[in-house]
């Protein structure tokens, strides 16, 4: 293996943001995330209807592996679903994840929380609440053949302690 990736998983609102920033902190690793890649895009390249956003999510995600795939070691932040398997694996490198679990109801409550704040371009707003709340992408661990900690964040976490988990996970240099 060439390197070493934290996958922070889990479906939208779930904390993976809130989680993989300081995560990555705490490991003297970068971060890579999906919504900040997506996001420098809209303001790039302007914010458009469903369409677009999903167009440039796509993009977003080509950034993201390819950025994963040059770096050694990093934490990626990105709801991920089972059709980023192949494309990880690809990468070459030890796959860690950390999937945030969070109860349907808080992660509805937290996307309607969320979405005055986030960048238009997301276009939050034109998801209809039953579509949120049935979102299955992301819902479940990867489950890419490396270890994986599950984490519930409907309540605080302890980040030192997901980064001593972690940390012992690691690759020796």
């Amino acid at each position: 293996m060439t390197g070493v990736l934290v996958l922070v998983t889990g479906p939208p609102a779930a904390g993976k943001t809130t989680l993989a920033r300081p995560l990555a902190d705490a490991l003297g690793l970068p971060v890579i995330g999906k919504d900040l890649i997506k996001e420098a895009l809209f303001d790039a390249l302007g914010t458009g209807d469903r369409a677009w956003s999903r167009r440039l999510g796509v993009a977003s995600y080509e950034v993201l592996y390819a950025i994963a795939g040059a770096l050694p070691a990093a934490v990626l932040d990105a709801n991920l679903g089972p059709e980023a398997g192949p494309r990880l694996r690809a990468l070459d490198a030890d796959l860690i994840e950390v999937f945030c679990r969070c109860p349907p109801d808080e992660v509805e409550r937290r996307f309607a929380a969320r979405a005055p704040m986030r960048h238009p371009g997301h276009v939050d707003h034109q998801v209809a609440p039953e579509m949120k709340a049935a979102r299955p992408h992301g819902s479940e661990p990867l489950r890419l053949g490396g270890p994986i900690l599950e984490v519930d964040t409907s309540r605080p976490v302890d980040v030192a302690e997901i980064a001593t988990w972690v940390g012992a996970r690691l690759p020796s240099a």
